[in-house]
């Protein structure tokens, strides 16, 4: 499953709207290795359109790793 995470950087009004966060793109591609992308801080609705872009499901909490 492709993943696009995104951790917000506080926890604001618990909505994420306009916020900024850090992202990560993980493509479950079967590669060995694959570590991701990051993709550094962005709003969340860029987060939501780059998951769009990679048919990936967005996580709004972030990895838990």
């Amino acid at each position: 499953m492709h993943v696009v995470y995104f951790k917000s950087e506080d926890d604001g009004d618990g909505t994420y709207d306009g916020q900024v966060g850090h992202a990560y793109l993980h493509l479950d591609d079967g590669s060995t290795g694959d570590e991701g992308r990051d993709l550094g801080f962005i709003t969340l609705a860029e987060a939501a359109n780059l998951a769009q872009d990679h048919a990936a499901e967005l996580d709004g909490d972030g990895p838990t790793r």
